[in-house]
C-alpha cells in the first residue's frame, strides 16, 4: 500500500520526534477514528522495509496490506457504526 493511498482514505498523520519517542530519527504514522474504532498504520521507519500496513488499534494480529481490503474494511465499519 502506498502512503498517498492512506492519506486519500482520510488518515491523519501523527508525528513523533526523537525527543518524544526516543528513536534515532523523527518518524510518523497515520490514524483514522471511525466510531469507537481506531485504525493505525505502522511507522514510517518500518514502512521503508515492509511497506505501509494498517491494523485495528490494540489488535495487531490483523494486518491489512492491500488498499482494496482497507477500503472495504472502512466501508464496513462506517456502515455499521452508530
Amino acid at each position: 500500500m502506498k502512503e498517498q493511498e492512506i492519506i486519500d482514505l482520510g488518515f491523519e498523520m501523527q508525528n513523533e520526534t526523537v525527543e518524544n519517542s526516543g528513536a534515532d530519527t523523527d518518524w510518523h504514522y497515520y490514524t483514522i477514528d471511525i466510531g469507537d474504532i481506531c485504525l493505525i498504520t505502522n511507522g514510517s521507519d518500518e514502512a521503508v522495509e515492509l511497506g505501509w500496513e494498517v491494523s485495528i488499534f490494540d489488535f495487531p494480529s490483523c494486518v491489512i496490506k492491500a488498499t482494496e481490503d482497507l477500503e472495504d474494511l472502512i466501508k464496513i465499519i462506517q456502515n455499521n457504526s452508530k
